[in-house]
């Protein structure tokens, strides 16, 4: 997998979004004095995304709080998530249609919060990282890899996104980011199957050859 990463991706994006994370958790918890929970004020005053002051003009809440986390559970807990569906979609899609795909749909999760937690302090990245699977397990409805590879992933994938939806109705989760985040990601992985089967053809055939060029130099 770090072979493949290092020839088709100039630098491993998936770290880079965790680096950020890490940064701003500690960032967060030298100004709270906190490790495993954070006042809301400090969430707020860091960028989450919070209703009155969003829709106040301060709209940047809805991409800055895709980056804050509210302790060190939460962080750990999305960090293992992301580095694992991230590494995966990292191989098959380009850099910046991956960048702008977590970003997208981080701001459709927030953009779901919104409309449906006008007054709660959301933060996190798990809005994005269901729409990475969200994504995912619309290209495992197409015809885009074979019936193995499927069988391999869309019962595995399908069952997470039920039991974390499940989690999330039992307690202070904000699963109306994690909905908004799956159904803009799905939705995204459809439209753009068609186009995506030959982009991903094409990243595969480049790695290949690679491989057959590193064998014949050895």
């Amino acid at each position: 997998m770090n072979q493949i990463l290092q020839f088709l991706i100039p630098f491993n994006v998936t770290r880079a979004i965790l680096a950020i994370n890490i940064s701003l958790f500690l960032i967060t918890m030298v100004i709270s004095q906190q490790l495993m929970w954070f006042p809301p004020e400090i969430l707020v005053h860091m960028g989450a995304n919070y209703g009155p002051y969003t829709v106040a003009g301060e709209w940047w809440r809805m991409l800055s709080s895709v980056f804050l986390h509210a302790g060190l559970i939460h962080l750990l807990f999305n960090s293992v998530i992301l580095y694992q569906i991230g590494t995966l979609l990292e191989v098959m899609l380009d850099r910046w249609f991956y960048i702008t795909l977590y970003l997208t749909t981080g701001i459709w999760a927030s953009a779901s919060s919104l409309l449906f937690n006008y007054g709660v302090v959301s933060i996190g990245a798990s809005g994005a990282i269901f729409g990475l699977y969200g994504f995912f397990a619309a290209l495992l409805t197409t015809r885009l890899f074979s019936k193995t590879f499927k069988k391999q992933f869309l019962k595995s994938t399908w069952i997470f996104i039920g039991l974390n939806l499940l989690i999330g109705t039992m307690g202070p989760i904000d699963n109306a980011a994690h909905m908004g985040g799956l159904i803009s990601g799905f939705v995204t992985g459809i439209l753009l199957s068609p186009w995506l089967k030959v982009s991903i053809t094409k990243r595969i055939n480049r790695f290949q050859s690679r491989q057959l060029d590193d064998k014949k130099h050895s």
